[in-house]
């Protein structure tokens, strides 16, 4: 049955008056997962029927595959709102040449494509949805989340490579410091918090949902032994992204994503959720659409 655009937008709001389902999910790299998890995401999407879908960054690298994914999602629920993911705000040397680092893709590209597809992009701005507050960020490493008894060189962290690894993000990241060098990623992780800390203040609501892209709680980290793994845990987040978070009492709901790995858990009125899809070869599901189903996140507020 065909509903119009308005009529759609009226039973929307009239639903976010009361209570409000979300649909929550992180990375989901369409450009490397295809078309088929996309198919599988929006069904599912479809059969959970939230008011408002999450999605916590790592869409899609490049413009076209991350509008055509957003364009896909965005006819799935009545209200779709992100957060950028290092992947999307990835670039090229060829790219740079012309100008177009990180920052051009977090401030001006992803926003107009964000606003092509009819999504929210919460890095730009925040969302007031009926009586909840959505405000969000990529954020970045600061390298709190560092393992301090490994041993490692002195320089490894400002290279990225250690044990054999190199974060990918020290080849295709690149955010500028005005004068053509990249900023230390603590700058960054520095300048990110404190947008979000300016979006936060800016909201009047008494509840408010969180999504960030990087981790911001130590129990998201996940430890093993293996060195490099220790190493990358570094590139995870940031703690002072959480205690930003925490200390904002009306935060009930932080979403991440960035790890993979799934967690769910409280700090007292806090709730801390990642539900992330990842990539083909980490799902333990027996199919695409198992692995979707365990990888959207249901949440009744």
């Amino acid at each position: 049955m065909f509903v119009s655009r308005a009529r759609a937008a009226s039973g929307a709001r009239a639903a976010l008056a009361g209570g409000v389902r979300l649909a929550i999910t992180s990375d989901i790299h369409i450009d490397l997962n295809g078309e088929p998890v996309l198919d599988a995401l929006c069904a599912r999407v479809r059969a959970v029927a939230p008011d408002v879908l999450i999605v916590a960054g790592d869409i899609a690298t490049g413009a076209a595959t991350f509008l055509s994914t957003l364009l896909a999602l965005k006819a799935c629920a009545p209200e779709l709102l992100v957060v950028a993911g290092n992947h999307d705000v990835w670039t090229s040397p060829a790219a740079r040449s012309q100008g177009i680092d990180s920052w051009t893709w977090l401030d001006k590209l992803l926003p107009a494509l964000c606003t092509e597809a009819g999504a929210r992009l919460l890095d730009a701005a925040p969302v007031v949805l009926g009586n909840v507050g959505f405000a969000g960020s990529l954020g970045w490493y600061d390298l709190t989340l560092r393992e301090h008894l490994l041993d490692v060189p002195s320089d490894a962290y400002t290279r990225g490579t250690f044990a054999g690894v190199m974060w990918n993000d020290f080849r295709f990241a690149f955010f500028d410091d005005g004068a053509g060098k990249a900023l230390p990623c603590a700058a960054v992780a520095d300048i990110l918090r404190a947008r979000l800390g300016d979006h936060l203040a800016s909201l009047s609501c008494k509840r408010v949902v969180v999504a960030t892209h990087t981790l911001a709680f130590e129990r998201q980290v996940f430890r093993k032994e293996r060195d490099a793994w220790r190493f990358v845990n570094a590139f995870m987040g940031s703690l002072k992204l959480g205690e930003l978070i925490a200390a904002d009492r009306r935060v009930e709901l932080a979403i991440a994503g960035h790890t993979h790995i799934a967690s769910d858990f409280r700090m007292g009125r806090l709730r801390a959720l990642v539900s992330p899809l990842g990539y083909r070869k980490e799902w333990r599901a027996p199919d695409v659409a198992g692995a979707v189903e365990k990888a959207l996140a249901v949440v009744d507020l």
